[in-house]
This record gives structure tokens, sequence and C-alpha cells, in this order.
């Protein structure tokens, strides 16, 4: 039988190869694979807050698709975990526990309104997660320590702002004062309490309603008696547009400031022509001419059939901010990015410039103000005085 000289070293051949191919694959196995960086998303996609909601998740999965196709953040890409908070304490905790227990998150956006918010912030404290509130105003989501940060003015800063833009800026001197009875309706009002007498306002009356009334045939009646040079009115949009209409219906012609939960294009929808007029605080400049700005306006817009309102802004900057700082951390570790953020100083968002935080990592910047005219936001001024409204330190 004639030998083969060539099987042998063929054998051979691929048994090399077959060691190198398997020395290969343990070689790829242990060496760690980049992994996304989670940003968990809490969000009120249903109840009463839904339709914020929608627009904060919107404008959060805008700002995640803009982070990645960019590059993403110091070679890794951002991967969203969104939960439904309903804007409820309870549901608020829920979530909390889920993105730290079951999804390992380590840094969050809360783009929900201040009870969930508050409730969060201590569950994310105790786990060492980074989260910023988008919109909630409540003076206790930053108190809950120093891994919670808040990118919209806190309330009592808004409410002193707004007494200072009523008395200097308008002119006027006698107010009727409305206030939803949550934690962002009583945090606001008690700003502008407080620092309406500093500007030579006087609160004729305060009235009170709650979360769920759309009737306001009382408060109407009594802020009608008062015969106010002005009228402040703190709610959201699905409370704001019947209050507004209820109040032009009475034959009540005096300027109404609303607070910065009126800013939304469903609060014109809701309230009609009776819009016209109606001062928004804390709003942002929607003309600004900015490139960024546009194109988040327009992209939003393409994305949702509407164009964005205050929530959807501060949310998509929440995100781009957070990216920023995980950027300059050079790290996704909580505590680093935790002081990269304190750290930051004149760092540009959709709302204008972002001075900084201060110790208890509220926001340093002026404060926008739009009016509604022919059923469009307009800029009405900007309040630049930040000592006059600057938020607490302790």
């Amino acid at each position: 039988m004639p030998k083969h000289p060539s099987s042998a070293p063929v054998f051979i051949k691929k048994a090399a190869l077959s060691a190198m191919f398997a020395i290969s694959l343990l070689t790829t196995a242990a060496m760690p694979a980049k992994a996304d960086i989670k940003i968990g998303f809490q969000v009120p996609l249903t109840g009463p807050a839904a339709t914020d909601g929608k627009s904060a998740q919107i404008a959060g999965q805008m700002a995640v698709d803009d982070i990645n196709a960019a590059g993403g953040v110091n070679g890794e890409k951002i991967q969203l975990v969104t939960y439904d908070d309903q804007a409820k304490s309870d549901q608020a905790i829920f979530t909390a526990n889920k993105l730290i227990g079951e999804d390992g998150v380590k840094l969050v956006v809360n783009g929900s309104y201040s009870a969930s918010g508050r409730a969060a912030a201590p569950v994310f404290q105790q786990a060492g997660v980074v989260m910023i509130s988008a919109y909630g105003v409540h003076p206790d989501i930053t108190k809950a320590g120093d891994y919670n940060f808040r990118l919209v003015h806190l309330g009592p800063p808004q409410g002193a702002a707004t007494a200072l833009y009523i008395g200097k800026t308008l002119g006027l001197k006698k107010i009727s004062a409305i206030t939803m009875d949550n934690d962002y309706g009583q945090a606001t009002m008690d700003g502008f309490v407080g620092a309406a007498p500093k500007y030579g306002v006087e609160v004729l009356n305060k009235y009170s309603y709650s979360l769920k009334d759309r009737q306001f045939g009382s408060i109407v009646a009594s802020v009608k008696r008062d015969n106010p040079d002005a009228v402040y009115a703190t709610g959201y949009f699905f409370t704001a547009g019947p209050l507004v209409a209820q109040l032009r219906a009475a034959g009540i012609t005096v300027p109404i400031i609303g607070s910065q939960a009126f800013d939304s294009e469903k609060f014109i929808e809701i309230a009609g022509p009776a819009a016209d007029g109606t001062y928004i605080m804390d709003s942002f400049d929607r003309d600004r001419k900015d490139e960024k700005l546009q194109k988040f306006f327009s992209g939003f817009k393409e994305k949702a059939g509407y164009s964005p309102e205050g929530v959807a802004a501060i949310t998509y900057s929440s995100f781009m901010l957070m990216a920023d700082a995980i950027k300059r951390a050079g790290s996704a570790e909580p505590a680093k990015v935790r002081d990269a953020l304190a750290a930051t100083k004149n760092f540009p968002i959709l709302e204008g410039t972002l001075n900084g935080f201060n110790s208890l990592h509220e926001i340093i910047m002026p404060i926008s103000v739009n009016v509604i005219k022919d059923g469009k936001f307009k800029s009405a001024g900007m309040i630049t005085d930040l000592d006059a409204f600057a938020p607490p330190e302790k």
C-alpha cells in the first residue's frame, strides 16, 4: 500500500489551526466587551399626566438617538430603560426599585411630576444612583441627598421670580392668587406669597383647587368680587385650560400669569381664544436663534405631530446634560458622574445657558417668560436678577 507523505502534516496543520482557533476564542471571551450605558427613565405614560409623559418620552428618545448617532459617550452607546410611574408616589418607588434591582441602572432621568420625583429621590440616594429631575419642582427632591439634581427652577424661586415680574415688569399691585393643592402648586405659590411684599404686590385672596377639578365657578365668582389688577395661578395645562377659559367667560379681563406647567400646546387647545394674553413663567423662548433648539423643535414636531412644550425641551436637555457629565467624568460610575454634574458651568441647554448648580444641586440660570398671542407662544422677556430668586443652599 503506497505511503502518502503529506497525510501526517495535513493532520498536524489542522490540529494546530484548531488549537489556535480555540485559544483565539478564549482570548476573545476573556476580553471585556464594552456594554451599553443604561439610563433609567421614569415617565408618566398613563393617568392624568400621560400627555406630558408622552411628550417627555418622545423627547427623551430623541436625545438618546442623537447621542448614539454622534458616536455615543466615551465609545459606548446609551440604552434607555423606561418605566411608567403614572406620576404616582407608589409607582415611582416601585419603578425605582426595579431600575436598581432588576436592571442594574446607576443613572436616571425622572421625567415626571413632583410627587414622583419626591418619592423616588431617597430610593436612588440610598442606592447611590444619580438622578436628574427634569421638571419636578418640590424642594424635597434635591434635599434627599447629593446624588439628586434638578434641571428646572425650584418651585419657591419660580414663585419669587413671578412676584418680581408682576410687580416690577408689569407694574401690577393687587393680585388674586389661585393654587393647585399639590406639591407643585403649593411650593410655587409659597414662593410667590413670600416674595410679593418685597415688590409692592398685595395678595388680595388665595384660592385653592384639586387636581381633579375642572369647574371653577366659585373661585371665578370670588376673583370677580376681588376686582384685582391681575390673577396669578399655578396648575397643569389640563386644569389651567378650563380655569382660564372660565375666568375670561366671566368677564375678567385683567392679565393672567400662569406657572411653568401652563407651558403646553394643549393649554392653548383647551382654553381656545381665552388663552391669548396669558403670561407663562419659566417657559422657554421657542424663537431663540439657536440651531440645536430649532432642530429639536422641527424633529419633535415631525415625530409627535405637535410642537414641543416645556416638559419636552427640559427632558431632552436632561439627557444631554447626563451624557455630557459621563463624558467629562470619563466614566459612567455614579460618584464620578455626580461630581461632574456638580461642576457643570455654562452648559448650553434648549432653554438657554445653564450657569451651574448650587450646593443643593439646584440650577442657577435666568427665567424666561412667554405670553400667548394669536394662539402662539411669544417671548415676553427674561428675568436675570439671579439673586432675587436664588435657590436655597440647605
